[in-house]
């Protein structure tokens, strides 16, 4: 069997969606058709996607004689072996044959056994759900599928009185410092104990973190909850020690954090429903004070600017507890992931990187995302054994390792 064929059937984890487990496949073609990347990259052509949406009853529909001017780009390839792998639809989508593209995704959303089919053709073991503990309460999704990452940014770089509020209402009782923050915290995880494998801080791309005395710290964080201006000295100590809080729980729960940076949001005119950019990540330095200061936990780093990929490599070279995780975002296209992938390869142990986490709502979409991070890591691994850094057996290996063994591991997935 080549590479390439090994890479294919070779089963994934899946570290970062955003399925919703209640309903992980698609109800409507928009969810198929109008993924956010597609919608952004129709608006970038100056397209008014969002009044179309607002204003039409079937927004697929006429916005389709547009899809042309996009046929270019990864995304739309990725739609593209979505219809046809999935939908047996070999056709560029078309204003003159979307009622027959309409019919059969909805035929196919309400068709027995449809989200197992898709599962299947994925070839996942495990997907990662996207789990905001300030308003899921409690875990009800399948854990032999399903496993939670507790994303903390309204906790973090979020912090307010309203995240505040909300976890208070969860608790029943009020959080008048950090501590009483971290046994709420504490409260949330408790709540998972079993069905977590994370938790998941995105910073911006402009925030600083570094360690910060806590005295100084409870007083940004007494200021917060009396309603009093901030400084951005205070929201810097603040966010950092609402970091350190979520790392001390994460060293007590024996669970890794997933660390996502290089994006600043509500970037006004950006693309909604983001509105966010890539740019350089401010403060990787001072990362490296967390990353020593808190050695028994294990950060898995993700990052949309292709341009820190090289600093993050070395980190993680220099750093035991220090892994890369995927192609995020802005870095999910062929060029970016071929980057990365040899960078990594070529700088780190294989048993340092998880290859692959789709980013998708829905199952379709991992199905599309999935098949081109294994087209680009197969060519990859090819051409390193065509180069003769590899056996063929070895690059299978290496395949295996990144696909889906090292999540398995890293992640304590049983």
């Amino acid at each position: 069997m080549s590479v390439a064929d090994h890479v294919y059937e070779a089963p994934l984890v899946d570290v970062h969606t955003h399925i919703d487990f209640r309903s992980p496949t698609a109800t409507s073609p928009t969810q198929i058709m109008l993924y956010h990347y597609i919608v952004t990259e129709l608006r970038s052509l100056g397209i008014p996607v969002e009044e179309i949406i607002a204003k039409s009853g079937d927004p697929v529909g006429d916005l389709i004689q547009h899809f042309k001017l996009i046929r270019n780009t990864a995304t739309y390839w990725c739609l593209k072996r979505i219809l046809s792998d999935l939908y047996d639809f070999q056709e560029d989508p078309a204003p003159s044959n979307w009622s027959k593209l309409k019919e059969i995704i909805e035929l196919k959303a309400r068709e027995s056994g449809w989200i197992s089919k898709v599962k299947d053709k994925v070839k996942a073991t495990r997907i990662f759900l996207t789990i905001n503990p300030l308003t899921e309460i409690k875990p009800e999704f399948d854990r032999s599928f399903y496993i939670a990452s507790l994303r903390l940014d309204p906790i973090v770089g979020g912090l307010s009185r309203e995240s505040i509020k909300s976890l208070e209402d969860i608790c029943g009782r009020r959080l008048q410092n950090l501590k009483d923050l971290k046994d709420a915290l504490a409260d949330r995880f408790d709540a998972f104990k079993g069905y977590s494998a994370l938790a998941a801080v995105s910073m911006q791309s402009h925030e600083i973190y570094r360690p910060v005395h806590m005295s100084l710290a409870e007083h940004a964080y007494s200021k917060l909850y009396s309603g009093k201006p901030l400084s951005e000295a205070d929201m810097t100590r603040l966010r950092s020690a609402a970091f350190s809080v979520v790392l001390e729980l994460c060293r007590e729960y024996r669970l890794p954090i997933q660390v996502m940076v290089g994006v600043a949001r509500d970037i006004p005119g950006a693309s909604p429903p983001d509105l966010a950019v890539c740019f350089k990540q401010s403060g990787l330095r001072h990362l490296c004070f967390f990353f020593g200061q808190y050695r028994d936990v294990d950060f898995h780093i993700i990052s949309a600017y292709r341009f820190q990929s090289h600093e993050l490599t070395v980190m993680a070279r220099n750093y035991p507890n220090v892994y890369l995780d995927g192609y995020w975002w802005y870095c999910f296209f062929p060029e970016s992931i071929c980057q990365h992938l040899l960078e990594r390869i070529e700088m780190l142990p294989a048993g340092k990187m998880c290859g692959f986490f789709s980013d998708a709502y829905v199952l379709e979409w991992i199905y599309g995302k999935a098949a081109l991070a294994k087209k680009v890591t197969a060519e990859a691994l090819e051409n390193m054994v065509k180069r003769g850094f590899y056996t063929m057996e070895m690059a299978k290996e290496i395949a295996d390792q990144i696909l889906w063994e090292n999540a398995l591991r890293l992640f304590k997935i049983r």
